[in-house]
């Protein structure tokens, strides 16, 4: 049992780190964020930040998947609680960036995906990511072919693809433009393109 909260409280204090490293990067740009300012944002020493993350292209990488993570998990549940087509549509909404908190998230990617351009294995990393994503939204439709909910026709690893470049492409400009995609047209963009698969026959 000891052991086990050992872990846990090694768990918790790097999530508590990769937050704090996101605020900082949120506040100053990746560029500005070093350890030495993580740190301060923690109230801590350097040397602390350094063993649980020794690199802050790691402290980056551990913090943008696991908001991202968390994103796959409510998805993943989106999926559960729905139906037929609304099934496909609570997920395909809940990519996007409906609110402050999901702004941010993707305001990270944003700063992850800059500082991988150029690293090969950065970039791989994402690509997998970015497929974990698609599979999901694949599996989806899949399912709701095998149901005559969506036609067999559909190509459901292009198709995933293409909801999740959607919610990228929504989410890119939120990013760099606020104010251009507020949530009620992000939603009614990303419903109108899932019900356009479902009116293929």
């Amino acid at each position: 049992m000891a052991a086990g909260r050992k872990r846990g409280d090694h768990d918790a204090r790097r999530i508590e780190i990769a937050e704090a490293t996101c605020r900082v990067i949120l506040r100053m740009g990746v560029e500005r964020a070093g350890i030495a300012e993580i740190a301060r944002e923690m109230g801590c020493s350097t040397g602390v930040i350094m063993h649980y993350h020794a690199t802050k292209a790691e402290l980056l990488l551990f913090a943008k998947n696991l908001f991202f993570d968390r994103v796959y998990e409510r998805i993943v549940q989106a999926r559960q609680r729905h139906d037929g087509i609304e099934r496909l549509l609570a997920m395909g909404r809940e990519m996007l960036p409906l609110d402050t908190a999901a702004v941010e998230r993707w305001r990270v990617l944003t700063a992850f995906n800059g500082m991988a351009i150029g690293n090969p294995e950065l970039m791989k990393l994402q690509a997998r990511r970015d497929l974990r994503f698609t599979r999901l939204f694949a599996d989806a439709i899949r399912e709701l072919q095998e149901q005559k909910a969506l036609s067999p026709k559909l190509d459901a690893l292009a198709e995933g693809r293409g909801i999740a470049a959607l919610a990228d492409g929504i989410s890119g400009e939120v990013v760099m433009s606020p104010g251009t995609w507020p949530a009620k047209q992000s939603i009614a963009f990303m419903d109108r393109h899932i019900r356009m698969l479902a009116a293929v026959r």
